[in-house]
């Protein structure tokens, strides 16, 4: 709708309605149209709190599988990769002396 269209509608709804009757017109729409945006606005923030839910859940899941997917290899004993010792060679492997 264009300005022209707009400024025709308002100018034949005052004639018919009055100017009491176009005032409370108007704050009903501005009412509504108030509700409608805090409305909106909501539904946008509880999309966005459930996508940061999603995403959360996401991470703890690959956590959870990595963390499984660790402890299985342990029980295994299949890893010998790990440099807990001190002189930083791993646990499996001798200290060779020269």
């Amino acid at each position: 709708m264009d300005f022209p269209e707009i400024a025709l509608i308002l100018l034949v709804a005052f004639i018919f309605l009055g100017p009491e009757k176009m005032m409370e017109l108007a704050t009903k729409m501005g009412e509504l149209l108030r509700k409608i945006r805090e409305t909106w606005d909501e539904l946008r923030y509880q999309m966005y709190v459930e996508n940061i839910n999603k995403k959360v859940l996401e991470e703890q899941e690959e956590i959870q599988s990595t963390e499984e997917a660790t402890h299985e290899v342990k029980e295994d004993g299949t890893t010998g990769t790990t440099q807990d010792a001190s002189d930083g060679t791993s646990e499996r492997t001798e200290k060779q002396t020269d």
